[in-house]
């Protein structure tokens, strides 16, 4: 090729190049122009109302918000879904919109106000193109939906619930490395195990179930003869004491006072692919939201690393963004594990019939 030839090739290239980068910061300065308009909008509302499911966590996380960007946080909610919604439900039916946006578990908020149309779109409203990315999730951008439209309800949160704590006095490293060990004779009679009718029992007794029929959660549930309480207190205690070698469900929130006073170190949660399971809170927003702009501002800050890191911390929990620090050590995903998640709206039908089959089962 002759060199006048190479040389126009060179020019267009680099034209194209430059045209590429020029398009580039067009963009970038016009999300930013955007960012910035969000921000004095949300602050000339000078609001946020936050329904969260309570905790000195959240008020700490969300006043970083409002020091942020000069906006009043009010926090609203209750322990439970059957505290919030009833409540929302009530006022929303006397023409009271008062919350902006939800930062709780989803299954609720999905199965009963969404019907009612309570929600907006939450894709709609996130515009950071560092929430965008979809490396910046575990599993990507698209996988974090929990509502089948994929709209609604973004699970920010990947907590692993490890269902299986043991006294590694009495059990051997290794003895249990699938649910089916369970099974083995020598733990007869010695698993104290929350109610099967209790979510952090009969979430991982579903997935069994789909795993290995109805037949395996009869072995294990009645056969065994586990040792069912609904005082999660007790639980830990069993295993704390030393009065059962294994634990079925032990709260981790529960067991944390006899961690600080030294009672633990014979206990280690177990990794147990078929056992475990992954939870997520979502972040929504409310229709009719009276701080629409803040609302939407404090979505996209929420999905940041930034607003990731400092819920997170706070709460504290592990985020589902690869880029923040893990908070909480007893909920850590094993590398290379795919985790049943029960929060995901398509579950939500067949993890009942499991319940009521459970309920059958132990009342029979």
């Amino acid at each position: 090729m002759p060199d006048i030839e190479r040389a126009m090739v060179s020019r267009r290239g680099f034209l194209r190049s430059a045209a590429l980068g020029s398009v580039a910061a067009s963009a970038e300065e016009a999300w930013q122009r955007e960012w910035d308009d969000l921000v004095v909008a949300a602050k000339k509302e000078g609001k946020l109302v936050l329904l969260t499911v309570g905790g000195s966590g959240y008020r700490k996380a969300a006043d970083a918000f409002g020091q942020a960007f000069g906006i009043e946080v009010e926090l609203t909610g209750g322990e439970s879904a059957s505290v919030w919604v009833p409540k929302v439900q009530k006022e929303r039916t006397a023409g009271l919109y008062a919350v902006d946006v939800a930062v709780v578990p989803p299954n609720s908020a999905i199965t009963i106000l969404g019907p009612e149309g309570a929600w907006d779109s939450v894709r709609s409203a996130i515009s950071r193109p560092d929430v965008l990315d979809s490396k910046a999730w575990a599993d990507g951008f698209e996988d974090r939906w929990m509502d089948k439209e994929k709209k609604i309800a973004f699970g920010w949160e990947y907590k692993v619930v490890h269902s299986l704590i043991a006294d590694t006095t009495v059990v051997k490293a290794d003895a249990i490395k699938t649910a089916k060990d369970l099974l083995d004779p020598q733990w007869k009679g010695k698993i104290i195990m929350a109610d099967v009718r209790i979510g952090g029992t009969y979430l991982p007794l579903h997935n069994l179930r789909k795993l290995y029929g109805d037949a395996f959660v009869k072995q294990l549930v009645i056969d065994q003869q586990p040792v069912f309480s609904r005082d999660l207190r007790a639980i830990a205690e069993g295993v704390v004491r030393k009065r059962y070698p294994l634990g079925f469900y032990v709260e981790p929130s529960i067991l944390q006072e006899f961690v600080a006073a030294g009672l633990t170190q014979h206990l280690k949660y177990l990794d147990v692919p078929d056992l475990d399971y992954a939870t997520s809170y979502c972040v929504l927003l409310f229709n009719r939201a009276p701080h629409s702009n803040a609302a939407k501002l404090f979505i996209n800050w929420f999905l940041t690393k930034e607003g990731q890191t400092t819920f997170g911390q706070n709460i504290p929990t592990n985020s589902a963004r690869k880029d923040v620090e893990k908070f909480s050590q007893t909920a850590l995903a094993t590398p290379g594990v795919t985790y049943f998640i029960p929060n995901r709206e398509e579950m939500y039908a067949p993890i009942s019939d499991t319940l009521k089959h459970l309920t059958t089962l132990v009342t029979q």
